[in-house]
């Protein structure tokens, strides 16, 4: 059985006005992004922070800001947290708070970016009902042919295969019957809004004689939640929850008698930072790395999108390494202008070409594995 796999980085939904990670502190800093979150006086904190941080802490020269790595800015905060160290003039109390304002502020960034900046994401919308024509093939031939992995954090694609798989869960139920389709994260999840009924697991799914869309998010997501107590991971479509005031778990209240007002039970984000020192700690991060693992085993082909393959991101580097079969193919969609704007020359081309052959080896079966495509023109070629 033939398998596709697609790997969605950051380029995927740049074009939709999602940024990739050296324009998230450009964002930050635009003075567009303060009079968009005006009302916001936590986010507004966080940036100001955030800034003195980089000014002060950090000592950074103003006119670098805008160049930092963000790893350059975690993995200090991170290794400090992990060792129960001060950071300079931070103790571990302060510097946690701040991380947490970090987090928050990083979430903002991609909501500016992808809302505010009002880019066309038509072609996410067009990707979307592909992938899904691919799965629901699983309702005739039974057959696993289609899986997503991302490190994105947006909820721009998650929207749109809920839209389809939900459609589709109507039709069945106006129909009396018990089919059911959805997106799979690949983990175990709640839904946060307890009148949705059609959050469901994939595996139920199927069950049911419907189909799932597996999409596993490694670095987390807008709209997940997690409670610290039970650990149970929380889902709404359609919204960016993390920037929401934190609800309580409703299973912690009503099964462990926890009152709400409770810190214990207050359900938080679970973003994995650009840092060196990412924390896979979380149970339903670990579930969702593990099945990444097992769809890129099982693939005959993986197609990247907008991924780079950088350095800083040596655990997906060695799950890709360690999993994907040697008999498998591998395609690579590279953006195909520089950093000017120009079509990049047959020079630049062949270094690009040579990163991911470096990488990749044999699976890269030709030259022509590498295509130089915008993602709106490749997706349109589907």
């Amino acid at each position: 059985m033939k398998k596709t796999v697609y790997f969605l980085g950051a380029g995927f939904s740049a074009d939709a006005g999602g940024p990739i990670q050296n324009q998230i502190i450009q964002f930050i800093l635009d003075e567009d992004f303060t009079i968009k979150f005006i009302d916001r006086e936590d986010i507004l904190q966080a940036k100001e922070e955030f800034i003195l941080f980089i000014k002060d802490t950090l000592q950074i020269d103003k006119k670098l800001w805008d160049s930092i790595a963000l790893e350059d800015i975690f993995t200090p905060i991170d290794r400090s947290l992990s060792n129960g160290k001060s950071f300079k003039n931070f103790d571990v109390k302060e510097l946690s708070n701040k991380r947490e304002k970090f987090h928050l502020l990083m979430g903002a960034a991609i909501k500016y970016g992808v809302d505010y900046r009002k880019k066309n994401s038509e072609y996410i919308d067009n990707f979307a009902v592909y992938i899904n024509k691919i799965a629901k093939e699983r309702l005739i031939d039974q057959k696993d042919q289609i899986a997503i992995i991302t490190t994105n954090w947006d909820i721009i694609l998650d929207n749109s295969l809920n839209e389809l798989v939900k459609e589709y869960s109507q039709q069945e139920e106006q129909k009396k019957s018990k089919k059911l389709a959805v997106v799979d994260y690949c983990c175990y999840i709640s839904s946060l809004d307890k009148h949705d009924d059609l959050i469901k697991p994939g595996l139920l799914a199927l069950g049911r004689d419907g189909y799932n869309i597996k999409y596993l998010k490694l670095h987390g997501s807008m709209n997940w939640l997690h409670c610290p107590s039970c650990q149970r991971m929380y889902v709404k479509f359609g919204e960016k929850t993390m920037l929401s005031p934190p609800p309580p778990c409703n299973h912690c209240f009503t099964n462990m008698k926890i009152p709400k007002t409770d810190n214990a039970i207050k359900l938080k984000s679970n973003l994995l930072l650009p840092t060196f020192l990412k924390d896979l700690s979380n149970i339903q991060i670990q579930l969702v790395w593990q099945n990444a693992g097992i769809e890129l085993s099982e693939a005959s082909k993986v197609v990247f999108i907008g991924y780079s393959l950088p350095q800083a991101d040596f655990e997906i580097r060695q799950l890709l390494s360690r999993c994907i079969p040697n008999h498998a193919e591998v395609e690579v969609l590279c953006y195909p202008k520089d950093s000017n704007g120009n079509e990049k020359s047959e020079f630049d081309k062949a270094k690009d070409i040579k990163w991911y052959k470096t990488f990749f080896g044999k699976r890269i079966k030709s030259d022509d594995n590498i295509i130089f495509k915008t993602v709106p023109d490749y997706v349109s070629s589907l």
